[in-house]
C-alpha cells in the first residue's frame, strides 16, 4: 500500500517550492524569452480547451470538465475558475469561435494527482514527426490536468520472444536498447518537433539538469520494480513509487522502462510491460486518500489500433462495455479473418513481425489487458486504445484530447454504422462499465404491480431471451420500485404508474435495465389503427439517470442493446418537439416527421420499415400513444 501520508508530503513540498519560486521572482526579473514561453503555454492550452468545447461538446460537457479539474484551489484561484468557466459555458452556448480567452488570468489546475498512464509500442518504427508530436500531445494531457506516466513497451522492437535470454535475465545490449528507446520518446517530449538526429540518453540527462530554473519536461527513471526468482507477474514488487510522484509533483513526466531487479542474484529482467502497467494501476487504486491522487486514464498508443469490429468494416470498436461485451468481442477476434481494408494501416508493422496471427493475438492481449486493469482500477477510470498516427494528431478531433474535456468517444458508439457520422475510426474507448440485462418477448409481458422491491433479476448479465414461456404473457422479474425512480429522475416528471401499467401490461415487447437502474428502455407492441392484427415496436420509455446523462456512455449502452440486439429490424418513438434531446434522435433515426398536432415528432430505425409505403401506420400509431406523465 502506497502511503497516503507521503504522498501529501510530496505535495507539501511542491507548495513549499512554488512559493519561495513566488519570492524569488519577486526580486528578479524575467527574460523576455522565459516571459514569451510561458504566455504561448498558457494561451496554447486555453484556445485547445475552448477549440475542443466550442466545437464538439456540450455545456454539460463544459462544467464536468471544469467541476473536476479545479475542486482543490484557495478561494482566490475558485474565483478565478469561476470567471473562466462563466466564459467557457457562455462561448459553449453561443458557439462562438471568436471568443477572446486571452484576457483571462493564469489559472493553475489543481493539486490532485490524476494519472494517465500511457504505454507506447513499437517506439522503433515511428518516424521523428510522429514521435515529436505525440510528444505534444503528452504534453497538452499535462497542461489539461492529468499526470502522465509512459511506460515503453520493447516487445516490438525485435519481434516477440526477443526478451527471453538463456539465464531469464536481461542483457546489457537490451538494457542500453530499450534505454534508447526511452531517450527517444523523452527527447519527443522535451523538444518535440521534427528533427533527424535525436540525443543520446547522456545528452538527455544533460538537458534535464542544466538549469535549475527551468527542470527537463521528462525523465527516465531508474528500475522501480523488484521480483524473485523466477520472473512471474505475481513476484513483482513496486518498491520505489516515490521516485514516480517526486518528478509527477515537478510537472516532470516520468518514462518507466519494463526493467525488474531480482533481489536474489542482483541482475535485471525484462518484465511484460502490461504486468508494469498492472502494477501501477494496481497500487494506485488502491491508495486509501483518492483526493489526493487517483487514477484518470489507462491509455495505450499500439501500432494495431483500437480493438477491431467485423460491423465496423475493420475499423475499431468505438465504446467498450466490458462487463456486457467481453465474450462477445473475444469470440469475435478468435474467428476474424484479416481484414483487407486495414492493409493500409497495420501492412508495415504486421511485416516480418507474425503477420495476421499475431494481430489477432496482439488485439487479444490488449482486451485481456483492459479487462483486468479496469477491474482493479476505480469506476471512472476509463481506457483508450488509438495508434500512434492518431495520438499524433494535432486537431481538435484528438481522441486523447477529446476524451479529457468530454469523457465520451469522438463519434457516438451508437450511431448508425452506415451512417454518414460513423466514420471509420481507430480508436476504442473501453470502460469497466456495467451489466446488462435485455429481455424480448414476441407475445407481449407484464411489469409488476407497483411497488415491488428488493427483486433480483433471474437473467445472466448479457442474456436476451427470446420467446421464454417464463416471459412471454408473464411478468418481468424487476424491481418496480428502481424502474419508476429511474423513469422520474430521468424525465423530471411525476409517472401515473397505475395508468401507465394498464397501458402497457400484457404488451411489452422488450426491457432493457443497465445497471443497478442506471439507465433502461421499455418497449412496447402497439396495434396499428388500420389493422389490428399488425404491429409495430416502440419505444415507450428511455430513461437514464440524470448523474449518467452526456458522460459514462448509459444512453449509447441502452440504445444499442434496444436498438441493434433486441429490435434490429424495426423501432418506432415520437418525443416532444422541443426536447433538446431530438438532435441525439435524428443522429440515430433513419427518418423523422412531425405529426399533424405539431407537438410531437417520430423517429424510426431499422433494415425493414415502412416509410415508403406504409408511412400512415406510423403516424397513426404515435398519435394514439396516451401521455402517461401527471399534470
Amino acid at each position: 500500500m502506497i502511503s497516503a501520508t507521503s504522498v501529501k508530503t510530496r505535495l507539501l513540498r511542491r507548495s513549499v517550492i512554488a512559493f519561495h519560486r513566488n519570492v524569488v521572482s519577486a526580486t528578479q526579473f524575467p527574460t523576455v524569452e522565459e516571459d514569451a514561453h510561458e504566455e504561448d503555454e498558457f494561451s496554447e492550452s486555453k484556445e485547445l480547451i475552448l477549440s475542443v468545447l466550442q466545437t464538439h461538446a456540450t455545456k454539460r460537457d463544459a462544467r464536468a470538465y471544469i467541476n473536476k479539474y479545479s475542486d482543490n484551489l484557495d478561494s482566490a484561484e475558485k474565483r478565478k475558475r469561476k470567471e473562466f468557466a462563466k466564459k467557457v459555458l457562455r462561448s459553449v452556448s453561443e458557439a462562438s469561435r471568436g471568443f477572446d480567452l486571452y484576457g483571462s488570468a493564469l489559472i493553475e489546475l489543481k493539486d490532485m494527482i490524476r494519472v494517465a498512464v500511457i504505454k507506447i509500442r513499437g517506439v522503433s518504427d515511428l518516424t521523428p514527426n510522429i514521435l515529436g508530436n505525440i510528444g505534444k500531445t503528452i504534453l497538452r494531457l499535462q497542461r489539461l490536468g492529468l499526470s502522465p506516466v509512459i511506460v515503453v513497451d520493447p516487445v516490438e522492437e525485435n519481434g516477440p520472444g526477443w526478451m527471453q535470454s538463456a539465464e531469464g535475465f536481461a542483457s546489457s545490449a537490451q538494457i542500453k536498447q530499450m534505454t534508447g528507446v526511452a531517450a527517444r520518446i523523452a527527447a519527443a517530449i522535451e523538444k518535440p518537433v521534427v528533427c533527424d538526429k535525436l540525443p543520446s540518453p547522456a545528452v538527455l540527462n544533460l538537458m534535464s539538469q542544466s538549469s535549475h530554473k527551468h527542470p527537463g519536461k521528462a525523465a527516465i527513471l531508474p528500475s522501480m520494480f523488484t521480483h524473485v526468482a523466477p520472473y512471474l507477474q505475481s513476484s513483482i514488487k513496486w518498491s520505489l513509487p516515490h521516485l514516480m510522484f517526486i518528478e509527477m509533483t515537478n510537472q516532470v513526466v516520468p518514462i518507466i522502462t519494463p526493467l525488474v531487479y531480482n533481489e536474489h542474484s542482483s541482475r535485471y529482467a525484462i518484465a511484460s510491460a502490461d504486468d508494469i502497467v498492472y502494477e501501477i494501476v494496481n497500487k494506485i487504486s488502491g491508495i486509501a486518500s483518492p483526493e489526493v491522487i487517483t487514477l484518470d486514464k489507462v491509455i495505450y498508443i499500439d501500432p494495431l489500433g483500437g480493438i477491431p469490429s467485423e460491423e465496423r468494416h475493420s475499423g475499431a470498436h468505438i465504446l467498450v462495455n466490458l462487463a456486457q461485451e467481453y465474450d462477445d468481442i473475444l469470440r469475435e477476434l478468435d474467428s476474424v479473418m484479416y481484414p483487407p481494408n486495414r492493409q493500409s494501416v497495420v501492412l508495415s508493422v504486421l511485416s516480418n513481425k507474425g503477420g495476421a496471427e499475431q494481430y489477432n493475438r496482439t488485439h487479444i492481449s490488449n482486451l485481456n489487458s483492459f479487462r483486468k486493469l479496469l477491474a482493479v482500477a476505480p469506476a471512472s477510470t476509463s481506457g483508450l486504445i488509438t495508434t500512434p498516427v492518431v495520438a499524433a494528431s494535432q486537431s481538435t478531433r484528438n481522441p486523447l484530447i477529446y476524451n479529457l474535456l468530454t469523457d465520451r468517444p469522438v463519434i457516438s458508439s451508437s450511431l448508425p454504422v452506415d451512417g454518414k457520422r460513423a466514420s471509420i475510426q481507430h480508436t476504442t474507448l473501453l470502460r469497466h462499465g456495467m451489466p446488462v440485462m435485455m429481455i424480448y418477448c414476441s407475445q407481449g409481458m407484464y411489469l409488476p404491480e407497483y411497488p415491488r422491491t428488493g427483486v433480483k433479476n433471474s437473467f445472466s448479465d448479457t442474456q436476451v431471451s427470446n420467446g421464454l414461456s417464463a416471459l412471454c404473457n408473464g411478468v418481468a422479474n424487476v424491481d418496480m420500485v428502481k424502474l419508476v425512480e429511474l423513469i422520474e429522475n430521468s424525465f423530471g416528471r411525476d409517472l401515473d404508474v397505475q395508468h401507465y401499467l394498464n397501458r402497457v401490461n400484457g404488451n411489452i415487447a422488450g426491457l432493457v435495465i443497465a445497471g443497478n437502474y442506471e439507465g433502461g428502455a421499455i418497449i412496447t407492441w402497439e396495434k396499428v389503427p388500420a389493422n389490428p392484427l399488425d404491429h409495430v415496436a416502440y419505444l415507450d420509455k428511455f430513461a437514464v439517470l440524470r448523474r449518467n446523462q452526456g458522460s459514462a456512455g448509459v444512453a449509447d449502452i441502452v440504445f444499442k442493446a434496444m436498438s441493434d440486439k433486441l429490435f434490429p429490424k424495426e423501432l418506432l418513438w415520437r418525443s416532444r418537439t422541443e426536447n433538446p434531446v431530438n438532435r441525439w434522435y435524428f443522429d440515430r433515426s433513419k427518418g423523422s416527421l412531425r405529426l399533424p398536432d405539431k407537438r410531437w415528432t417520430m423517429f424510426y430505425r431499422g433494415y425493414d420499415t415502412r416509410e415508403e409505403d406504409r408511412l400512415q401506420d406510423y403516424i397513426d400509431v404515435c398519435s394514439s400513444i396516451e401521455p402517461s406523465f401527471k399534470n
